[in-house]
């Protein structure tokens, strides 16, 4: 498997997805980035998120998202998905997800996504195993920004 660290995906906006404007709502956007992501990283990491729950009887939930829009999402326009992982500790992960244009010129959406590592039998926080330490370690995206806002500026081109 390869260890991209910032993987890229292409998608096309359905038209289920849309308002009669033809616009994708707001709520798919986040939807269509962690579903992304998903495929990234059975792709690229080789972790396949629902064999890792019934195998471990763990697995991340949700527990923040820092979300900005940048341009619509059209219908049947074809946009570029990146992701990476772009923090870790021993229970946490924060998830970076990008939208942009067909051509990576407009960014559209920006997601920052935190998750919990929990014990589904226990329904408690738990710590990551050696195993999936080490392979947060090899696929952490290390970033000069450090906040929400100075990754905006930066993937933007605005300086402040």
């Amino acid at each position: 498997m390869s260890k991209i660290l910032l993987p890229e995906s292409r998608s096309r906006i359905r038209f289920k997805d849309c308002d009669p404007l033809g616009h994708l709502y707001n709520t798919r956007f986040l939807d269509y980035c962690l579903e992304a992501r998903e495929d990234h990283i059975l792709e690229h990491y080789d972790l396949d998120l629902e064999r890792y729950a019934s195998t471990y009887g763990h697995a991340w939930v949700v527990i923040h998202h820092e979300v900005a829009y940048f341009a619509e999402a059209r219908r049947n326009e074809f946009v570029r998905i990146r992701s990476a992982m772009i923090h870790y500790d021993q229970k946490k992960i924060i998830n970076e997800y990008q939208m942009w244009d067909d051509q990576g010129i407009q960014l559209k959406f920006l997601m920052w996504t935190g998750f919990l590592h929990i014990d589904l039998s226990r329904k408690k926080a738990v710590n990551h195993g050696e195993e999936i330490l080490k392979m947060l370690t090899d696929v952490h995206l290390d970033l000069d920004q450090k906040t929400f806002k100075e990754r905006i500026n930066f993937l933007t081109g605005k300086t402040t």
